[in-house]
């Protein structure tokens, strides 16, 4: 089974965007403590996940993979 990806990227303007692969629905948050929070709770639902967080030059700040509870 192929992990999902969820992403925290900023946009455009400034703002951090939380994405999740194979969706076209993105999450706007103001600050990026928020936008982890929006990812965390995204990958908890989506076991195992990928999580993503990277700055405005996309180098990463996290990555981490999220597995079910079983498996820790």
């Amino acid at each position: 089974m192929n992990p999902t990806t969820v992403r925290v990227d900023v946009n455009v303007r400034g703002a951090w965007e939380v994405a999740l692969s194979g969706e076209a629905d993105r999450v706007t948050c103001a600050t990026l403590q928020e936008a982890r929070r929006v990812a965390r709770r995204r990958a908890a639902d989506r076991r195992p996940c990928e999580l993503i967080v990277r700055d405005a030059y996309h180098r990463v700040l996290q990555h981490e993979l999220v597995v079910s509870r079983e498996a820790r």
